[in-house]
């Protein structure tokens, strides 16, 4: 149940990651968010460990209802 979690949080948060920081800040919005601080790098560590830690978070629930609700 949490090697599962762990897993799925992985693609999750990468995706957050991708369309949270790195699109917006590379490719839509250059001039407003390149001069900033944080930089780009620590800004993707810290939004990808947030999101990693609540995607784990909410796996770890689903996993757990779908065990503690399964029809015996």
């Amino acid at each position: 149940m949490v090697k599962r979690s762990l897993k799925a949080a992985i693609g999750v948060s990468a995706g957050i990651t991708i369309g949270g920081i790195i699109i917006p800040r590379i490719f839509l919005f250059p001039e407003l968010y390149n001069k900033t601080f944080p930089s780009i790098v620590v800004h993707s560590i810290m939004y990808f460990i947030g999101s990693y830690i609540v995607s784990f978070l909410s796996f770890l629930l689903i996993e757990w209802m779908k065990s503690k609700f399964k029809p015996s």
